[in-house]
C-alpha cells in the first residue's frame, strides 16, 4: 500500500495508517493474511500490480513466488514472509539491494535480479540478464525427506572396465561460405579400439579421402559388428584354484557393493565370458 501511494512517509508500522486506502485495492474474495495461493487472484483483480514473495531459509533469503507480471505492470511489491509454527505475515521489502547486500562485496547500490535475487554492480549488467533469467521458474531450495538424506554411491555396475573403448579423431580444413563465414570440412579420421582383452587390443583404423563421414560411419558399424561377435561369446569358467575357493568360502561382503549376503543378495561366482 505504501508504494502505491508515496504520501506515506510515516508511522507505515501502523495498521490504522493503511485504512483510508483499502479502497485503492480490490480485495474481493481474498482473505487476509493472504495466502501464497491467493496472490495470483490479488494480481488478476489489481492489474497495475505484481507481487513477489522471499522467505528466510536459515539466514539464507530464497524467492517461494515470483510474479509472471514481474517488471511489466506499474506498480511492483517485494514481499518477505516471516514465519513462526504455522503463522505468517508478510513485511515490505523496501530495498533489495540493502537485503542481499552480503552477496557482494561492494559497498555501493546493488542492482537486483527480481528472479533470482543476484546482485548485480552495473545496471546493464542487469538488463542483459534478465532476458534469460525471465523465462525460468524462481529458484527454489528442497530437501531430501528423512531417510533418503544420505548420499550413496549406487551405480555399481559403473566399477567395472568396459571391455572395448573407441577413440576417434578428425582432421578438416575451412571452407569460406557464400556469406563469407567457414564451415569445417573432414578430410580424414583416426580411430583406434581399445580392449582390456590383449588380443584384441590396439586396432588402430585411419582414413584420408572423400566422404570421410560416410567411411567413419562404416567403420563403426565394422567395429560393432566384430566386437558384438567377441562378447556374445561365452566361454565356461575356469576351475577355481584352492586359494581362489577358500577366499570366496571366506566372502562375507561384496566386493562391489560392500553388502552382507544374505537371501536377497546371494554369494555367486562371475567370470568372464570371454577369457573364461
Amino acid at each position: 500500500m505504501n508504494l502505491i501511494h508515496f504520501g506515506l512517509r510515516d508511522r507505515k508500522d501502523r495498521p490504522s495508517t493503511y485504512k483510508p486506502f483499502m479502497h485503492m485495492l480490490n480485495m474481493d474474495g481474498i482473505q487476509t493474511p493472504v495466502p501464497l495461493s491467493s496472490i495470483g487472484k490479488f494480481e488478476n483483480q489489481n492489474p497495475d500490480i505484481s507481487v513477489n514473495v522471499l522467505y528466510l531459509d536459515n539466514r539464507d533469503i530464497v524467492p517461494i513466488r515470483t510474479s509472471k507480471f514481474c517488471n511489466q505492470r506499474k506498480y511492483h511489491m517485494n514481499l518477505l514472509m516471516p514465519t513462526s509454527d504455522e503463522k505468517f505475515h508478510y513485511t515490505s521489502v523496501q530495498s533489495l539491494s540493502r537485503l542481499v547486500c552480503s552477496r557482494t562485496k561492494s559497498k555501493s547500490k546493488a542492482y537486483v535480479c527480481q528472479y533470482c535475487l543476484h546482485p548485480f554492480c552495473k545496471e546493464d549488467h542487469l538488463t542483459k540478464h534478465l532476458p534469460m533469467c525471465s523465462l525460468h521458474e524462481a529458484q527454489q531450495i528442497t530437501y531430501p525427506k528423512p531417510g533418503k538424506d544420505t548420499l550413496k554411491f549406487t551405480k555399481f555396475q559403473y566399477q567395472f572396465q568396459v571391455p572395448f573403448t573407441i577413440y576417434a579423431d578428425f582432421e578438416c580444413f575451412l571452407q569460406k561460405d557464400s556469406d563469407q563465414s567457414d564451415t569445417h570440412v573432414p578430410s580424414g579420421f583416426c580411430a583406434l579400439t581399445t580392449s582390456i582383452f590383449q588380443e584384441h587390443d590396439y586396432k588402430l583404423f585411419c582414413y584420408s579421402g572423400e566422404k570421410v563421414m560416410d567411411e567413419f560411419f562404416a567403420h563403426m558399424r565394422r567395429e560393432e559388428e566384430r566386437i558384438g561377435a567377441i562378447l556374445s561369446m561365452n566361454v565356461e569358467m575356469d576351475q577355481l584354484t584352492p586359494e581362489q575357493q577358500t577366499k570366496h568360502d571366506e566372502a562375507r561382503l561384496c566386493t562391489s557393493c560392500d553388502e552382507e549376503f544374505l537371501l536377497e543378495n546371494p554369494k555367486t561366482r562371475h567370470h568372464c565370458h570371454v577369457s573364461g
